[in-house]
């Protein structure tokens, strides 16, 4: 894949508070990565430091295509918009200086693209959250958009709508674009994802070995040892201790394929189960930070 932009030694403080340090990494061609991090790790201060809104202390961004064209959805989307999606994205264009023909053409085939034509005379301020998002999107794909940020696109939505929005992003992934979210739905991550960041002591940490066959973590309570032996004598034990009940609590990695099953015969034995969690990375260390 083709580089497209190189964020390069980035730092930022505010108020003396140290926020990013010589962050450094790459975006190519097509391809969808996600920003994950504590909340106030950086996250959307980085994000709105590539989209130049708002300038590092140091450090550059490298845009390898001079007409490098980027699009940005904030994470909040304006709750009492009272146009229309069509006068809405006709205003957007006409503030971005579109000439406006090509602008007309281009709001058509974004109402198409995002499903959105029956609803083109609806006010905007009656729409669900998932919809709302979908225009934000369109706005910033008004202009033939190469990379296209989102700050938690799929805040405060349901499920169907998250379903609706990795549909959506597999469609602008198939126009071509490059997209950088900041996200914490590993669903998302598992399915759409191709490289995770990992924003940690203000600095930049590339998470590698991202598993599309992803396991649960599982923790139970269980009388003795002796009896999980006869229930599961194949189960891997990542960690054991013996309780003040005399029962011991077990840590153990299952392959999601097998959990139900597993939990079914913990279950019918009396086991009690303490946490069941997928973990959708190798290196488990980070799956805390999603």
């Amino acid at each position: 894949m083709t580089t497209i932009l190189e964020v390069q030694n980035i730092c930022k403080q505010y108020n003396g508070k140290k926020i990013l340090e010589n962050v450094s990494f790459s975006i190519a061609s097509n391809q969808i990565i996600a920003l994950v991090g504590k909340n106030g790790s950086g996250k959307s201060t980085l994000l709105k430091i590539i989209a130049a809104f708002i300038k590092p202390d140091s450090g550059s961004i490298v845009k390898h295509k001079t007409s490098l064209k980027v699009g940005y959805v904030p994470e909040t989307t304006p709750s009492h918009i009272l146009f229309t999606p069509q006068e809405y994205l006709y205003h957007m264009g006409c503030i971005r200086g579109m000439a406006k023909k090509q602008l007309l053409q281009k709001i058509e085939e974004l109402l198409e693209m995002f499903q959105l034509k029956e609803e083109k005379d609806t006010r905007i301020v009656h729409f669900s959250k998932g919809m709302k998002q979908k225009v934000m999107i369109m706005q910033a794909m008004l202009e033939e958009t190469d990379l296209l940020i989102m700050d938690e696109p799929l805040s405060g939505l349901d499920a169907k709508a998250q379903n609706d929005f990795e549909q959506i992003l597999a469609r602008v992934r198939s126009k071509g674009l490059s997209i950088l979210l900041t996200c914490h739905e590993t669903k998302l991550l598992e399915n759409l994802v191709d490289s995770v960041l990992l924003i940690q002591e203000n600095t930049i940490i590339q998470i590698e070995g991202f598993d599309r066959n992803p396991t649960h973590r599982l923790i139970f309570e269980i009388a003795s040892l002796s009896l999980l032996d006869e229930i599961i004598p194949s189960i891997e034990i990542q960690q054991q201790q013996l309780l003040v009940n005399g029962h011991y609590e077990i840590v153990t990695i299952v392959p999601a394929k097998d959990s139900d099953q597993i939990l079914l015969k913990l279950l019918q034995h009396n086991a009690s189960i303490k946490y069941l969690a997928t973990v959708h990375y190798k290196k488990e260390q980070f799956s805390s930070h999603f």
